[in-house]
């Protein structure tokens, strides 16, 4: 690979030809390629000025990365951020090499491997783990750390809603590094099961020795849903203390939440504090094209023909379950197994039968009309404004906002959706898409406005 400073020179170059004298000299040379992480094919970008960080963010990074991409050969993720922001210590910018099963020395022999093996569900790994603009950095630094643990990102927290893939991560974590070092040991325990056993120790004597040695002796500990720990003192102090253990003895530390660190309120300060020592990354809700390709994958995985009526049914349950990826694939599970118990072929009207008790699947599609008339209420506008040429960001602001919710929740294409919305070219579209679901990483409150105008817009499509 090129050094940095010769990428960056030959980016700087492609992007001069794409914009502005003013744009170049204002923002772009304003900034540095800080470094590249090949593994998990992210480029970091810095600069001292914070507003060179918001606009480059907002505004050039689709450029970036295109540029990045003409550079390097294939496709970078760009993340933009102040130069006080990074850690010392620099980012990996080649594959560590992987570790064979005959030089992991370095690992604890587990106490029992074939518990540990039993603690991971085999359905739950990397590769049929579906892939999309909500999860790839999830994805990518879970499999990262899975290939080369207590590296460079210790400890790892994921966070997003229930039913979005934190387990499925998770359980892939654990079945990748047991398939790929021997003598490793591993434990994956809920914050419950952790609370649970940790009220027995404090009982008996000999049951506080077993769990600090069950614990202490770990060489990676993924715990699902800390957010249980919250207001519960007595088991915060011994995780905290179990965390610091592990992380002075160079182990990997896994967690899962359905929150950020920074939302977790009623967690002990320190401990949210080491929770974003490293990574975290955030599972959203999944855009239609990826919840087709998961419910997909789930006909190919049970052996189902996936013709135009199956295809067709999938599409609509897509459409219909548009925050929950284990609901959407209950609702597929349902409509499959009556069929066949029923000896039914798998059809859009059989499938409205069946779960029209569950989620009202007989009531009428999620039209862009309707969410274009709930956005311009919400932010007390007109619809013809979301359609017209006007830029401010009053009115441009909810367009991006209506053209992204007709991306998710309908099964209308960019070029479609442009069309409806005042005949616009469909990368306008792709770039207000895009800029939403980066948005809603870091935004909270733009989250919960999200969350509230499609409850709105389901609540109008209900039966």
């Amino acid at each position: 690979m090129k050094n940095k400073k010769e990428i960056w020179k030959k980016t700087l170059s492609i992007i001069k030809q794409n914009t502005t004298d003013a744009s170049y000299s204002h923002w772009f040379l304003k900034a540095n390629l800080h470094s590249i992480n090949k593994m998990i094919k992210i480029a970091y970008i810095e600069s001292n000025d914070s507003f060179v960080v918001k606009s480059l963010n907002q505004r050039y990074k689709h450029m970036l990365e295109d540029s990045l991409k003409e550079i390097l050969g294939e496709p970078y993720k760009v993340i933009v951020k102040e130069s006080k922001e990074f850690e010392k210590e620099e980012i990996q910018e080649e594959i560590p090499g992987l570790q064979s099963k005959n030089t992991d020395e370095k690992f604890h022999k587990p106490i029992d491997n074939l518990t540990s093996q039993k603690i991971f569900n085999p359905k739950y790994t990397f590769d049929n783990f579906i892939v999309g603009n909500c999860n790839e950095l999830a994805f990518a630094v879970a499999k990262a750390v899975s290939d080369n643990p207590s590296t460079s990102y210790n400890p790892l927290f994921l966070h997003g809603n229930s039913g979005l893939g934190k387990t499925h991560l998770m359980h892939a974590i654990g079945i990748h590094l047991l398939e790929n070092f021997n003598n490793i040991n591993i434990l994956y325990v809920s914050s419950e099961m952790f609370t649970n056993e940790l009220i027995k120790s404090i009982q008996d004597q000999n049951s506080s020795r077993e769990f600090k040695k069950k614990y202490r002796n770990l060489d990676v500990l993924l715990i699902d849903d800390i957010q249980f720990l919250e207001g519960k003192e007595t088991t915060q102090i011994e995780f905290f203390n179990t965390f610091n253990d592990l992380y002075a003895n160079n182990k990997q530390i896994i967690i899962s939440s359905d929150r950020p660190p920074n939302k977790l309120v009623k967690l002990d300060e320190r401990l949210r504090s080491r929770f974003s020592w490293k990574m975290v990354a955030e599972l959203l809700p999944a855009d239609l094209e990826t919840r087709v390709a998961i419910l997909q994958k789930k006909a190919e995985n049970e052996k189902i023909e996936v013709n135009d009526d199956v295809y067709e049914v999938i599409q609509l349950i897509s459409q219909k379950i548009p925050d929950n990826i284990r609901n959407l694939e209950g609702a597929f599970n349902r409509v499959v197994s009556f069929a066949n118990i029923m000896k039914c072929d798998v059809n859009i009207p059989f499938a409205k039968r069946i779960l029209n008790d569950v989620i009202g699947i007989g009531g009428n599609k999620i039209t862009p009309l309707q969410i274009k008339e709930i956005v311009s209420k919400y932010y007390n506008i007109k619809v013809s404004d979301l359609e017209s040429s006007k830029k401010t960001n009053k009115v441009a602001y909810p367009r991006q906002i209506a053209m992204y919710l007709c991306r998710i929740m309908t099964d209308h294409s960019f070029p479609q959706i442009g069309k409806i919305f005042g005949n616009r070219h469909y990368t306008t579209v792709m770039h207000a898409c895009d800029k939403i679901q980066a948005e809603l990483k870091t935004d909270s409150n733009l989250k919960e406005i999200i969350e509230d105008i499609k409850k709105k817009i389901s609540t109008v499509d209900q039966i």
